[in-house]
Order: structure tokens, then sequence, then C-alpha cells
């Protein structure tokens, strides 16, 4: 079991006196207990690519949640375990963990039924941890009796803070905590199933998180940022009958969670080449042994998102005078360009930075950084993965040269640029809450902060947008395009707009690069911008390619829609509309092409109910209203009819919006007028 952004002391059995983990605490009480346990990422798709493949980041080239894919030559713990006659499963929470990115490869089931592609603005689609729980309950018992490797992901207590009764009241003043005891019940649940106390359990049960949470430790709200303990460091229990209570204080690394479910599955290491972790299974003893000689760790999405500078470090075991560990300690080096040096046993809190005057050990723990973990890595030494990965974030040239800076000063460095981060924070809640003229006032500091940085053009496109400055977006969208300073988001947004405004042949022609692309939300958008010029055939085509990357994707099957839309195939587009609903049944753009193919089919009663839907679901969209209001009117429908009218007369009309309604007002007033 993962638990996303769970914290090493957010757990009663840390110590935490405010945390209410009452079925954790039972499992790391009659189980092992690691201490001093590290991730080594602290972003989710990364992290868990080294849970489930026994590789550092650099080793299976999954280096941040966007733009990474797990290559296909990356062996991984489903594959081992259904290899050896395992019944396979994964039942997981959030899309950071979507089967496009290759975690799924292995598993029988893979189960990542959360509502894809209805999220507003920052907001990521997740599901309920007891939604999660439910479903991967069901399988465990329909396979009673057989051997099983099940992996449940949880994205409770990941931001927002939102948790469910009853530990929204309970924790009104730490909802994070809330959220974790919610975490905790969802385990409750599962333990029931898999580990009953009432009858013999012959399982491994074990519990970690990808990472911590910041909660404003160094200045960091969330996680992403830096690689302190409160996100670096991890919970990890071991549970199983036969295991003698035991708390082990020797480091440990999330590399060496897959050995251990190897050995303990009888399952010989060979069938994972490649693992760069050691099995804590084979002392089964309380005392571990000697820790690892570095736990590597990175933290690159800052620099591929905004340019920051690239964060690598590693934690280690000092050494005595005779050479050798000192068991008891535990130092920590981050390489940045202001770099860091602390005695995690002596200062937890990493307040006291060493690195100007222990020099010498700095230098030692500098050595031990792996040179294959170089970041930006050497032209000579990006893997055609890493390739992909890198030209769908925007940073390979037209010339195929790595586009990312080799050096970096202390103006880059991440602990010079909280405040800017804070601002970025602060924007996404004010976007996501809807505080669009705050929003745009920070969007407008961010860029004044870093004008280099390409996401403060993208953010205040996004807002500039969504108050209606169409023309002023699309300006701010080609100027930063123009400077080089144009993200794959922004891009995307930029030929969006364009297509949105009457100008879909420029927007084909702006992302006809990526036709051969592998990057599923490009050629999405390729597609329907396609789709929007008239080009239905191709735009099929390549839309039906995004779906290989990508097959429960609603968004495509919904532009599949608008392609047979244009292209007059009223019975198509039913179909592909009806398949994106079935994925994602609150999409109401696929609800509209729905209720238009009905309509064109002569069956006004069933696209007048699409219609509404689509309303319900998205108001704001006068185009929708419009369409509803007057074929209910011309039905006869006065009730449907009336209100959908008046509304639309009303907001249609609202200065801000000019001219652009006026043919159709004109309409609505006179179907008005008739009822």
């Amino acid at each position: 079991m993962t638990i996303d952004t769970l914290r090493a002391d957010a757990v009663g059995f840390a110590g935490n006196a405010a945390a209410e983990t009452p079925h954790l605490d039972r499992l790391a009480a009659s189980g092992w207990v690691f201490g001093r346990a590290h991730a080594h990422s602290v972003m989710t798709l990364p992290s868990h690519a080294n849970l489930l493949t026994g590789r550092l980041p650099y080793e299976h080239g999954v280096r941040d949640n966007a733009g990474f894919v797990l290559p296909e030559s990356v062996p991984t713990a489903a594959e081992a375990f259904g290899d050896a006659g395992f019944r396979t499963a994964a039942f997981v929470a959030a899309f950071p963990l979507d089967a496009r990115y290759g975690l799924d490869r292995g598993f029988e089931v893979y189960d990542d039924s959360y509502p894809e592609g209805s999220t507003r603005g920052f907001a990521v689609a997740e599901r309920s941890g007891d939604e999660v729980v439910a479903a991967a309950s069901s399988w465990w018992r329909r396979y009673e009796g057989e051997p099983r490797f099940l992996w449940v992901h949880l994205y409770e207590p990941h931001v927002p803070y939102e948790p469910p009764a009853p530990f929204s009241a309970r924790f009104a003043g730490n909802p994070y905590l809330g959220e974790v005891a919610a975490a905790d019940e969802y385990v409750g649940r599962l333990l029931q199933v898999v580990a009953p106390g009432d009858r013999s359990a012959d399982a491994l049960v074990i519990v970690t998180s990808d990472h911590g949470e910041g909660l404003g430790d160094h200045g960091e709200a969330t996680h992403g940022l830096f690689a302190y303990e409160a996100t670096l460091a991890v919970p990890l229990v071991l549970w199983a009958e036969e295991l003698t209570p035991s708390r082990i204080d020797s480091p440990v690394q999330h590399i060496d969670v897959l050995p251990t479910m190897l050995e303990a599955a009888g399952i010989d290491a060979s069938a994972i080449p490649g693992m760069a972790g050691r099995s804590l299974w084979r002392a089964r003893a309380p005392d571990a042994g000697a820790g690892p000689d570095a736990t590597y760790f990175e933290v690159l999405g800052p620099n591929l998102q905004r340019g920051w500078a690239p964060l690598r470090g590693v934690v280690a075991q000092p050494r005595t005078e005779t050479g050798d560990e000192d068991r008891a300690g535990l130092l920590k080096y981050i390489s940045l360009p202001r770099p860091e040096l602390y005695d995690l046993a002596a200062d937890p809190a990493e307040v006291r930075n060493l690195h100007a005057t222990e020099a010498g050990t700095a230098a030692e723990l500098a050595a031990l950084l792996p040179a294959e973990s170089e970041w930006p890595p050497t032209a000579g030494s990006v893997s055609e993965d890493e390739r992909r990965a890198l030209q769908s974030l925007g940073y390979l040239s037209s010339s195929g040269g790595l586009d990312l800076l080799r050096t970096y000063g202390e103006e880059d460095d991440p602990k010079n640029l909280v405040d800017l981060d804070r601002m970025l924070q602060d924007y996404s809640k004010a976007y996501q809450e809807g505080r669009l003229e705050e929003a745009e006032d920070l969007a407008r500091r961010t860029i004044r902060r870093r004008p280099r940085m390409g996401l403060g053009y993208s953010n205040l496109a996004q807002v500039l947008l969504d108050r209606g400055r169409v023309e002023e977006a699309l300006r701010l969208m080609i100027d930063a395009e123009r400077q080089g300073l144009a993200s794959p988001f922004l891009e995307r947004q930029l030929a969006l707009t364009l297509a949105r405004t009457g100008q879909a042949r420029d927007a084909a022609r702006l992302m006809e690069r990526h036709a051969s692309s592998s990057d599923p939300d490009a050629l999405n958008v390729l597609g329907l911008v396609l789709a929007e010029s008239g080009e239905t055939g191709r735009a099929r085509e390549i839309l039906l390619r995004s779906l290989e990357f990508d097959e429960r994707n609603p968004q495509a099957r919904q532009n599949l829609a608008l392609a047979a839309l244009h292209a007059g195939d009223w019975p198509l587009c039913e179909r592909e509309a009806r398949e994106a609903l079935a994925l994602n049944p609150a999409l109401p753009l696929a609800w509209n092409y729905l209720a238009i193919a009905l309509f064109n089919q002569r069956r006004e009663g069933e696209a007048i109910t699409a219609w509404k839907r689509s309303v319900e679901l998205d108001p704001g969209d006068l185009d929708v209203l419009f369409n509803l209001a007057t074929v209910a009117a011309r039905a006869g429908l006065r009730d449907v009819a009336r209100p959908a009218l008046e509304r639309y007369v009303k907001e249609a009309s609202a200065p801000i919006l000019g001219d652009r309604y006026a043919a159709e007002l004109d309409l609505a007033r006179s179907l008005l007028r008739g009822l």
C-alpha cells in the first residue's frame, strides 16, 4: 500500500500524538518499523517507478511526473509476480499514476477509474480511498486461495486537504491530519480483507508513502521543491505473522522494497535484472544490518517546469576514525548552487547547514553522487526514452540539441525562489477558487519576478481566457512563443485559442510537428484543431493514434465525436460521444455533441435531454444553452424553453461580450415573444 504524501512523522507510531492512525499503529506494533527510510524522488510518478522497478530514477528514466513514461525495456514487479504464477492487480487513486505512464505493465488488472477529463484548472483527477479499497477488496476476495500480488494507492492526504466526515469536524484545525486519519480508516478496511485478525493470513503487507509534505517546513507548502526530511523521509512498515515486532534504525530506501517482496514470495531476484536495492527480508531479525553506502535522491521538477536549478543529493552514514560506518549517525548532502550538508542525527530539522565548516565531509558525500545521475545530461548520454520525454517537455531544439541550461547560479537556487514558489501556489489556489482578478495579479507579479519563466505566461494566458479577454491572451501567448518561452502546455493553449477564434488552420500548422509524437495530450489537441479546420479524416487518424498511448482517455473519444460532427456522420458522432461518456459521464461537450447527433437523426426528445445534461454540467457555455433553448422552443416545450431563453438573453447581452452573439440574440428574443 502506498499512501500518497504521507509524512514519516504524521502517524501515531512515529510519536505524533495529534495523529489518529489506529490501524497503521496496530500494524506497526506487530510488524517491522523502519525508522530511517527514504524515498529517492518527491513526486508521485517517479517515486512509484522506483518502488515497482527496484531502480533509481536515472536508471529507469522517469525523472518527474510530467512528460515521462516508464520504458518497456525496464522490468516491473508485476511482470515478475505474474511470471511466477501470481494474480496481479493495481488500484490507483489519481491521474499521476494513469496507465499511460507505463506502470500498468504486467498487471492483469490496472484500475485507474477516476473521472479523467472533467477537472478544472490545476485540480488532479482523483477518487476517494473509499472507492479504491472497495474495488481492491472485491478483487482480493475473487481470487481467494490463489497467490496474489496487490498494489493499492491512496491519494489522501494529498492537497487539497478536504477530509470526509467525521474527520473534517474532528480535524477542522489541521485538515492534513484529517486526511491522514481518513487514509488510516481505508487502510483498516483493506486489512480486514487481506489480513483478518480472526484467521491465519499467509500475507506480507508493506505500507509506505511515495514522499512526504512540506507543510511550511523550510518555506515549502507542499512538495516537489526541496528534499528536506519533511518530503524525503517516508514511513515504512512490514507486517507478516511470522515477524517478531521490531523497530529497525538502519537506513533503508525505497528501492529495497521490491527485492524484499521477491524474496518473501520465494521469487529469485534474477527475475528483475538491474535492481539497485537489497532485500530487507533476508535478515529475519530486528537488525537489518548495515545500510546502503548512500541513498541517492533528486528533485528535477522545478528545473523541467520552471527552469530553476536541478537538485540532487545523497543520505549516508558518516565514517569513524577507523573507517567504519557510524551506525548512529546520518548525513545528508544536497547539491545546489548553494550546497548544503546536514547532520540528521544532531539536527533532524535541518536548520544548521554545515557545508562551510565541514567542507571535507561535504566533498566525500558529493563524490557519492552517481555520475550517471548528472542533470542536465550531456548530449551524448541522453537515451532515446529521455529524448522523447524531453521533447514532450519542450527541451529539445529543432536541431535535436538539448535546450536546458548547463550552469546555474545562486539566483536559480530554489532556496532563493521560495517567495516565487509561494506566489505560484497562491495563484493556483486563487484560480481554482474562481478569484480571477487576484489570480491575474499574481500571474503578472510572477512574470515580473522571473521574466524568462514560461510558466508565468501560461498562467496569465489561462486567467485572461477565463475572464473573456481572448485577444489579449492570444497576443501574450504569441509573444511568449516568439521569445522561446512557450511550454508545451502554453503551445496547446495557443492552438486551442486559435481554433476557438476561427484560426483553426493556423492552429493545425502550429501543432503539426507533434504528428509523430507519442504524447497523447499533443495528439489530442492536434486532432481537435484538424477537425475544426475541416480535415476530419486526418483528425480521426491522429485521435485514434492518441488512444494507442492512452486507450481510456475520454477527451480523445470526445474529440473523435467532434470530428464525426464536422464530417456530418451523425451515427458515428453519437457512438463516439457515448464512448466518451461511458468513460466519464461528466463531460459537458460530449453531451452537446451527442445532442447534436441525436437532433440530426430526428430524435429531438433525446437531444433535449442530452442538452439539458450539458447545461447542468457547464452552465456558462452559452452555445449549448442556445441549442437547448431554441430546439425546445420549436418543439413547443415551454417549461424548458422559456427559462433557457430568458437566461440566454440576459447572459449573452453582457457588455463584455459586445456583438459576439448579436444574431443569436435576435432569434432568442423572437422565440421568447412567440411563447
